[in-house]
């Protein structure tokens, strides 16, 4: 099971993802079967920033649907790819990616706070911390 998208947000559709924010947190839900390279990654941040509005905010990202990542596209995530996020829950209630996400945290270490989460409500209560810091 993935996250539920909202009725009373705006959403915003993309290729890659719906993305929408709601009470000052950026939420993404993946398409199905989403295969993420260097392009699509740099693509999906330029997306987010649009939809934080280019100011630092806590993000949620649902990987329910993720079918591959490359290293490139790990490693721009990671870093780069972390401008305007000042901590991020990656979601899903599917072990094998949660083991992933955990794996993506220790391997590539992103350079914000980053927690694997199979629960939306312990996501958002964690990013709830991360409000307003930069």
């Amino acid at each position: 099971m993935s996250i539920l998208i909202p009725t009373n947000c705006e959403l915003h559709d993309f290729p890659h993802s719906t993305m929408w924010m709601n009470n000052g947190i950026v939420f993404s839900k993946f398409k199905k079967e989403l295969i993420i390279d260097l392009d699509l990654a740099k693509q999906m941040v330029d997306d987010r920033i649009l939809i934080s509005n280019g100011i630092v905010r806590p993000y949620l990202i649902d990987i329910s649907n993720l079918f591959s990542i490359d290293k490139e596209g790990r490693n721009y995530l990671a870093g780069p790819g972390c401008d305007l996020i000042s901590a991020g829950a990656i979601y899903t209630k599917n072990k094998l990616l949660a083991f992933i996400g955990n794996i993506f945290i220790s391997l590539d270490n992103p350079t914000i706070p980053c927690k694997v989460f199979s629960s939306e409500k312990a996501a958002v209560a964690w990013l709830e911390l991360y409000k307003g810091t930069n």
